[in-house]
């Protein structure tokens, strides 16, 4: 806790803000750890509900879907229904599928816009505290007695390396996570896309 008020002290008023956006991202990155999984997409009764299918017991299947509210299954019971009315055509149906699953999208990238703000946005605030550091470094020049001007000027150095430092402390572990993320939230959504299509494909 020292070294982090001794850091506020020496980087200026911008560690603040640097601060709060630095623990923002870290709850961020905390949450995202915890439930990006495709686990949390897909429902638990999945398997199950594939051999229903693939054995033509469209009956079955459809009262399966109705045990969860999970999107899957609740995009898996709307194609059956509109299967069981006469709709055959797998286009329509995986277009239909496809579009009830969209809701899950914005919740697979939860949060990563603010990661990628929040990485963007630590550089600028880290170089604006190096050039309010740097202007009491010119400053220190402009003082008549030797001994204040060289303690501003040392002042001035420490808060615009302690600001720029901290700038790129935030950004790179929030850049780093955004990718991240980024990746394996694509990759859960290809894999629900999969799921979507091997059931439509099994639709006889």
């Amino acid at each position: 806790m020292e070294f982090i008020l001794s850091l506020i002290e020496k980087g200026g008023f911008v560690m603040y803000p640097l601060l709060l956006i630095s623990l923002y991202s870290w709850y961020i990155i905390v949450e995202r750890a915890l439930n990006l999984r495709s686990s949390n997409y897909l429902p638990g009764n999945l398997k199950e509900l594939k051999l229903l299918i693939q054995k033509g017991d469209y009956e079955g299947a459809l009262k399966l879907t109705e045990l969860s509210e999970h999107p899957f299954s609740k995009a898996v019971r709307i194609t059956l229904m509109e299967f069981l009315k006469g709709r055959k055509e797998k286009g329509y149906l995986l277009q239909l599928m496809e579009g009830e699953l969209a809701s899950i999208v914005p919740k697979v990238e939860k949060n990563l816009i603010i990661l990628s703000v929040i990485a963007s946005v630590a550089p600028l605030l880290g170089l604006f505290g190096t050039i309010t550091g740097l202007i009491k470094v010119f400053s220190a020049f402009a003082l008549t007695q030797d001994e204040q001007a060289l303690n501003l000027l040392a002042k001035g150095i420490s808060e615009a390396l302690v600001a720029a430092a901290t700038g790129l402390a935030v950004a790179i572990p929030s850049l780093l996570a955004y990718w991240i993320f980024k990746a394996i939230g694509n990759n859960i959504l290809d894999k629900v896309s999969e799921e979507a299509k091997e059931i439509v494909n099994s639709l006889e």
